[in-house]
Order: C-alpha cells, then sequence, then structure tokens
C-alpha cells in the first residue's frame, strides 16, 4: 500500500472542510493509503484544533484516536535540518523520510512544497497527490 505523511494542515483542511484536503483524509481513514505520522505532527494538530479552531479537547482526543488507529508512528530527531532556523517543518519531512513515505502531503507553500521532494519522499499539495493517486 502506499505510503504518504499527511502534514497537520492537510489533517485540519480535511476535517473541517470539504475538497481534496477532505478526500485525502477519508483516504486515510478507509485505509487505502498507509499513513505515516508522528506525535509532533498529532500535538500540532491538537494544539490547533483546540487554540485556533475552538475544538473541545474532548473532540480533538477521539479524532486523535482515530488517527493513531490507522497510522504508523515514527518518530524524528531533529537530524534533518534543510529548513533553516530550526524550523518544525524540517521534523515533519523527517517523519516523511523515517516512514519511508513515498509522498508529503502538505499545504505549506512556504517551506515544504517548494523543495518538491526530498530523498525518496514527493512533496505534493493534495490536488497534485489525488491527480497522481487516481490515475
Amino acid at each position: 500500500m502506499l505510503k504518504v505523511c499527511i502534514d497537520t494542515n492537510i489533517w485540519i483542511s480535511g476535517v473541517m472542510f470539504s475538497g481534496s484536503p477532505s478526500v485525502v483524509v477519508d483516504l486515510a481513514f478507509n485505509r487505502k493509503i498507509n499513513v505515516i505520522s508522528s506525535m509532533i505532527i498529532l500535538e500540532e494538530l491538537k494544539k490547533n484544533l483546540i487554540n485556533k479552531f475552538d475544538f473541545s479537547p474532548k473532540k480533538v482526543a477521539k479524532l486523535i484516536n482515530r488517527i493513531l488507529q490507522i497510522t504508523d508512528l515514527y518518530e524524528p530527531n531533529g537530524t534533518i535540518k534543510i529548513i533553516p532556523n530550526n524550523h518544525t517543518d524540517n521534523l515533519i519531512l523527517e517523519t516523511a523520510v523515517l516512514g519511508c513515505a513515498k509522498f508529503l502531503i502538505t499545504g505549506d507553500k512556504e517551506h515544504l512544497l517548494p523543495l518538491k521532494s526530498f530523498k525518496y519522499t514527493k512533496i505534493v499539495d493534495p490536488k497534485q497527490f489525488l491527480e497522481l493517486f487516481l490515475k
């Protein structure tokens, strides 16, 4: 099965709105793709949903538990330093690499998408991923 790392912004968009991120999240929950993640991604998801989007801690805990059921967890230790200033996106990239993800799906136009790929991981937005996946 295809291994993908889903960035925090895609999880948030996917659970809150319709569109490409939602389709990616549905593929993940329906186990059509093998999801690579880390506690760093899940903690960022938790923090943002509670602090920025006013989700209840109980609702977020339920979502995180559901994600944990479909995810292979890897723990980055900070060895990848491609993005300057110890940026946290390095840990997202490292998670994808540790899990041998074929794709890192992100909406991050500033740091991650401009890289296009890193090692064997292609860095794509949700629309690009779906175009490739649904071929």
